[in-house]
């Protein structure tokens, strides 16, 4: 249902950024996110503000709106391609349902564990070729902002296949993950962010996968005591605007937001990686077990699910799609 009302609102979309080309657009730059306060990519949102304030030959006004504010995932999207919000904040995961070709950031076991390589790779014309594919839609996908490797969190060890069979666990409305989480034996259960707190108290769900940043301040630690540290996956954002409101700006205020999101990158990764240490720390001092995997396992775990993956993602996103899984694969590190 999700997935059909997108669509609807993306067509609907097209249209009036066809029919309002050459309006005047609003200066006004709403910022919208589901993260709480104090996430990296609030404080990074925040900073893109700031930078936007001072920007004299750029006069918006930007403000920052947190935790779901002005709707959830959906609302937001569909709020960006109806004007009524000029940027977003999300994981690449919320755009699958339109452009299925941003599924290839969900792929498990494949993105470079080496932080640093994964940001030169994020920077490269392959994953810039990947980013482009939202014009479509009319949305204007900036960067990519790392927010940390995903991990699972249980009431017991997620080492191995057999240890995640059965077991219902909060998923984002991708198909890529739902194929990866299936692939585990998981049972899939689609439900906004902020739910999933009380999902895990009430055992509605046993498992989630987030970032170690986003499990602390989520505080989901108070209802699991297992931190796996797969490494799995990445949990990057996507720092998104309306093409048609962008494209209606001046090339000054252009040039200043393109500028500002890229300094959003750097804050955001130090963020990440303070609390990523600070979160892993008061965990064990909260009594969190921290589990750690040899290479076999993570072998096992790769095995288990990249192929599934793969095909699901070669089937749903035809030639084009295998173009771009061709093209990053060729700037993995190793592969130059």
């Amino acid at each position: 249902m999700a997935t059909q009302r997108l669509r609807r609102a993306f067509v609907s979309a097209a249209i009036l950024a066809v029919l309002g080309s050459g309006a005047a657009y609003s200066q006004t730059m709403k910022i919208a996110h589901v993260a709480p306060q104090g996430d990296p990519r609030d404080t990074a949102a925040r900073h893109v503000a700031a930078a936007l304030k001072e920007a004299g030959d750029c006069k918006l006004d930007v403000r920052v709106f947190p935790a779901g504010q002005l709707g959830s995932t959906t609302d937001l999207i569909e709020g960006m391609q109806l004007g009524s919000v000029e940027a977003v904040i999300l994981p690449g995961s919320f755009l699958v349902g339109f452009q299925p070709i941003m599924g290839l950031m969900d792929f498990p076991y494949f993105w470079p564990s080496d932080l640093d390589a994964l940001l030169k790779l994020h920077e490269s014309d392959a994953v810039r070729a990947m980013l482009d594919t939202t014009e479509q839609q009319g949305v204007l996908s900036l960067a990519i902002w790392h927010t940390g490797y995903k991990q699972w969190t249980g009431n017991q060890p997620l080492a191995a296949p057999d240890d995640y069979k059965g077991k219902k666990a909060r998923v984002m409305p991708s198909p890529i993950l739902i194929t990866q989480q299936k692939a585990l034996g998981l049972i899939p259960v689609d439900m906004p962010f902020g739910e999933t707190y009380n999902a895990l108290q009430s055992g509605a769900i046993q498992a989630q996968e987030n970032p170690i940043s986003t499990s602390y301040v989520m505080r989901f630690y108070e209802v699991q005591n297992h931190l796996t540290q797969t490494n799995h996956g990445t949990l990057d954002q996507v720092f998104m605007v309306s093409k048609p409101w962008f494209e209606g700006l001046s090339d000054a205020c252009q040039s200043a937001i393109r500028k500002a999101v890229d300094e959003g990158r750097k804050v955001v990764v130090d963020e990440t990686l303070k609390l990523d240490k600070k979160g892993l720390q008061d965990m064990q001092k909260a009594g969190v077990t921290l589990v750690e995997l040899s290479p076999e396992q993570v072998t096992t775990l790769r095995e288990a699910t990249l192929p599934p993956v793969r095909k699901e993602f070669e089937k749903i996103t035809g030639e084009a799609g295998a173009k771009i899984l061709k093209a990053v694969e060729a700037e993995l590190p190793g592969n130059g």
